[in-house]
């Protein structure tokens, strides 16, 4: 199926963008990209997609909700985007991660490394977690270091799966991912079964409701600051005492707004870990405590 691609540089806030998604969203999108949380970088960008079908029917209603965010939408390039074959695109631009003898991030047409612990094969598509950004690697720092033999883990916002998928070769328990992406939640089911966790490692589409009722002992929460703000209640109704919720997806800046939360919630710190990217812009990961 061919895709359309609607690129906007804009300057809204974190908010006046996660509320622009949803009402895209709403619209037939399926998939987005964002520069993340709010930075001090002046302008932002927000990728998002849709079917081509949907973006004729949708068309004059994306024109007119794009045209309500007024001068804060400072470009506006809609593409066509071909439908193709992924695994020749990826193959092209996608390099493999390691993380010393940890494990190894890998796309299919790369061959396994027998020097370390896990080999990980993620079919990445249009989906976010390639390790590849700081937010995902500082995720599997906190595995290597902690890893969650025996306990029920909750990979929320899985993007490709990778962390729960790791999170199950490490001997978890159980694994539910979920992501409120279609995009995502197919390829993260594909990706479950191509590593071999269909039995351990359940995939939903969906968000925070999804959790309703359900206990974990670990949650992997790798989203951006304002879903983990809003989501922070739900995630703690769902740890026991004496669960861990690791948050990343933020800046070094967000850390005191959120651990004030965390802790109005039950939630304690108990360390975090940092990682600069390419532009120098500094990422953290968090660890509380449920107490």
């Amino acid at each position: 199926m061919n895709y359309y691609s609607v690129r906007l540089e804009h300057t809204l806030t974190d908010i006046e963008a996660d509320l622009l998604t949803d009402d895209l969203a709403g619209l037939g999108f399926e998939s987005f990209e964002s520069d993340g949380a709010e930075s001090a970088r002046a302008t932002q960008t927000l990728t998002a997609y849709i079917p081509a079908p949907a973006y004729d029917v949708a068309r004059a209603d994306i024109d007119t909700l794009l045209q309500d965010c007024g001068e804060k939408i400072i470009t506006r390039t809609d593409t066509l985007i071909p439908d193709k074959d992924w695994n020749a695109e990826w193959e092209k631009s996608y390099t493999p991660v390691r993380f010393g003898d940890f494990c190894y991030v890998h796309a299919p047409f790369h061959q396994p490394l027998a020097q370390v612990r896990h080999n990980i094969e993620i079919e990445p598509k249009m989906s976010f977690g390639t390790a590849h950004h700081p937010t995902t690697s500082l995720m599997i720092g906190f595995l290597e270091s902690e890893p969650p033999a025996g306990k029920r883990v909750l990979d929320m916002g899985c993007g490709t799966g990778v962390l729960g998928i790791l999170s199950g070769m490490q001997g978890a328990e159980s694994v539910l991912g979920i992501d409120i992406d279609e995009w995502a939640y197919r390829n993260a089911l594909e990706n479950v079964a191509r590593n071999g966790l269909s039995d351990k490692m359940r995939i939903e589409q969906g968000d925070a409701s999804n959790l309703q009722g359900r206990e974990f002992d670990v949650i992997l929460a790798n989203i951006n600051r304002n879903i983990l703000l809003r989501d922070t209640a739900v995630y703690a109704a769902c740890l026991p005492a004496g669960g861990v919720l690791y948050l990343s997806g933020f800046y070094r800046q967000d850390m005191d707004l959120l651990e004030k939360e965390c802790n109005a919630h039950r939630l304690f710190y108990q360390k975090h870990i940092e990682k600069q990217d390419a532009g120098g812009e500094t990422w953290a990961a968090m660890k509380f405590l449920k107490k």
